[in-house]
């Protein structure tokens, strides 16, 4: 009997991962488009082999699914064995919390979303649309990042402002990256043989967050409404006084103008024009394995990487030691994602300054196969 395979695509702001499983969940190939609608596109993949990488010409994410389907096709893989594709959607609000089959009504919910999570969700829908229309006789099915938090009790998800807004708009916290925790949550259970345990989440890359794990489920999680709130990320600010935004509009800029600012432009790259912590790590002096930055530091470059530092470290720090209190009891802390699980010198930053005696752990995340688990 033909294996037949499950594809998952995991469309990111400027990326695109895909992995192609068997039915045994055995990574079959897995490959990453990477800077999508820059200059110098370019796909790198393997399928159970060495390493392979081709230049192209990217604009979008449509034209990323395309590559993909290219590279499929160059190594022999039977599209008609394909029986279901999974994708990651980074908000689904209160009303997805499951892995959910796309019809077109489907899909026509989750484009309300989109300006919640201006900077996945677009992207998420762009390569749900594209497998539709290349493969029209395979199942798709969404799979929500706000899923694993919707265990979040009333006290932690409710905003103290007029209660008819959550009621009437549905603004609430709904939490991001739980496709990440949730995998994270199953190997630090697995690892520690313990099921119902309490963790302290770190997902660092270029999106952060920090979630609360009580029993196995998330309790609490620092990523709001939208993936803008919580800690200091690439391009985004985290948490800011809400008059800082009433003081911009009142002096000229518009709603759009201040959205885009937090969402693009702030975070350690607005305080220190540095969205790479490979570079941020040099110019404060640490040595970064296998990187060599092109970037030349004079001493304003290097003050206001220290600055950006330090306040991404302080800002971790001081979730972490919120939720510890949450929790009462700590099991792990847990680092994943591309700067938690690879720059053991911000861990150490991190950890260095918490009065919490507890196991420091490093998981790496595989969204997608908790993805092809959660479609199986």
């Amino acid at each position: 009997m033909s294996r037949k395979y499950t594809l998952v695509i995991n469309a990111g702001s400027s990326s695109l991962k895909f992995r192609l499983f068997d039915d045994d969940l055995k990574s079959i190939a897995e490959g990453l488009v990477e800077r999508i609608g820059l200059r110098g596109t370019f796909v790198k993949y393997n399928f159970g082999r060495k390493e392979k990488r081709i230049d192209y010409q990217v604009s979008n994410h449509t034209d990323a699914i395309e590559v993909v389907v290219k590279v499929l096709q160059d190594n022999k893989i039977d599209f008609n064995l394909i029986k279901k594709i999974g994708h990651r959607v980074v908000h689904g609000g209160d009303k997805f919390i499951k892995p959910t089959l796309i019809n077109a009504k489907i899909l026509n919910e989750l484009r309300k979303y989109n300006a919640l999570a201006p900077l996945h969700n677009p992207n998420n829908i762009a390569g749900i649309e594209a497998c539709l229309n290349l493969f029209p006789q395979v199942k798709n099915y969404a799979v929500f990042d706000t899923a694993f938090h919707s265990t979040i009790p009333e006290k932690a998800y409710l905003y103290p402002i007029p209660y008819k807004y959550y009621t009437q708009k549905h603004i609430r916290r709904y939490g991001f990256h739980g496709i990440s925790n949730q995998y994270v949550t199953e190997e630090v259970a697995k690892k520690l043989k313990k099921k119902q345990l309490n963790i302290i989440t770190c997902h660092l890359g270029s999106g952060c967050s920090v979630t609360a794990v009580e029993k196995g489920k998330s309790v609490d999680t620092s990523m709001g409404f939208t993936p803008l709130e919580g800690l200091m990320m690439s391009s985004r600010s985290g948490d800011i006084d809400p008059g800082v935004i009433f003081k911009l509009n009142y002096e000229g800029m518009t709603v759009h103008q201040i959205d885009r600012m937090l969402n693009f432009e702030s975070g350690l790259v607005g305080v220190s024009g540095l969205n790479d912590m490979r570079d941020i790590m040099i110019a404060n002096g640490y040595k970064v394995l296998g990187y060599k930055s092109t970037i030349k530091f004079d001493p304003k470059k290097k003050r206001l990487a220290k600055i950006a530092l330090q306040l991404f470290v302080y800002k971790i720090q001081k979730y972490i030691g919120a939720y510890s209190a949450v929790l009462g009891k700590v099991d792990a802390v847990v680092f994943t994602a591309g700067v938690g699980e690879r720059n053991k010198d911000v861990r150490n930053l991190i950890m260095k300054g918490i009065n919490l005696k507890t196991k420091t752990l490093v998981i790496p995340t595989n969204e997608e196969l908790m993805i092809a688990k959660l479609i199986k």
